[in-house]
This record gives C-alpha cells, structure tokens and sequence, in this order.
C-alpha cells in the first residue's frame, strides 16, 4: 500500500489499539512484561502485514518492534511511542505512489557487505540510484548523521516530487522494497 494510503494516523492506532489490549492482559502484572515485543508480534503480525502487504514473519516482527523502541529511545524518548513506531513502520514498508518520478540516493561506505547487497539488487533491477560514499564525502556523513542520528548504512534517501523525503535504512528492508517497488 503506497504511503499515501497508509497514513500516520491509521498506523499509530493499530498501535495504540495493541496498546490498550497489552494493557489489558497484563494489568494484573502491574504491566510488567519483559517480553512485550513477543506479544505484540503476535497480536500485529496480521494486521501489519495485510496492512503494509509485507509477509512479516514472527521473529521479524519481534526484531523490528525492538528496534523501534530502541531508536524511540535514543532520538525521541519523550515522543507519543505508537506515533514513533508508526512512522518507523511506515518509513520501512510502505509503497510509493510514484515510484518513476521519486529520487533515490544510497548512502554507502565501499566495503560494506550489507551496502553490497543492495547495489546488487539495484544492477539487477536497472534502477537509477545516486550512491553516496560517506566515508569519502564529509557532506553525505553530516546529511545521514543529521536525518538518522547515526552513520550507520545502507540507508536508502528517497525523494518524492512532492518534496516529502523517506530514510529507509537495513538493506534487507531496502532490497525488499525496491524488488516490491521496481522489480
């Protein structure tokens, strides 16, 4: 579903809906559960992936909430967390309206396995995709360290003729969205 679709609002109160049914179930717990992305996979996993038309499987879901929440922490620990990880979700699995017209760049550094990989894809697919070696450019590693807080890559920059801008970062969900997108 492309992002226009698929709005901030409906993503953060699928969100906010887990929330509340978590709060149930475990308020007899004092809403202590160190194991909270498990449940949570399991009362999202449907619905995100019907939502998002991604096959997320159990222990992706897992491994994508943990990093949510650990991004949350890191740049916007006071920010709404259902708002935080619907933009998080929504940066990394949803389409694109158009996918001809949008500007992709990818930052890179040159001996990057994971960066490889996506370069890969990128050749297979004949995608027009401007590469940016943060490790030679000073500018590239301000702009990635600015949008991400880190310089951590491949992180893909997508640009649309709207001027809205996406940073998608793991080259899994990267390849995964550009084979979806343009393949």
């Amino acid at each position: 579903m492309a992002t226009n679709e698929l709005t901030i609002v409906s993503v953060s109160d699928l969100f906010r809906e887990a929330g509340v049914a978590h709060h149930e179930a475990f308020e007899s717990t004092n809403d202590e559960d160190p194991d909270w992305p498990i449940w949570y996979a399991d009362y999202l996993l449907r619905p995100l992936s019907d939502l998002f038309e991604v096959a997320f499987t159990r222990s992706q879901l897992i491994y994508c909430l943990m990093n949510a929440e650990f991004e949350r922490r890191a740049t916007a620990p006071d920010a709404d967390w259902s708002h935080f990880y619907a933009n998080h979700f929504l940066e990394r699995y949803a389409g694109t309206d158009t996918p001809a017209r949008d500007d992709l760049a990818l930052y890179i550094t040159p001996f990057c396995p994971f960066c490889r990989i996506v370069r890969q894809a990128i050749d297979q697919l004949g995608i027009d995709v401007e590469l940016r070696d943060i490790a030679s450019n000073a500018d590239f590693h301000r702009q990635l360290v600015d949008a991400r807080q880190r310089a951590t890559v491949p992180v893909l920059h997508i640009r649309s003729p709207d001027g809205q801008t996406r940073w998608m970062p793991e080259s899994r969900d990267i390849v995964h969205y550009l084979q979806k997108t343009y393949g």
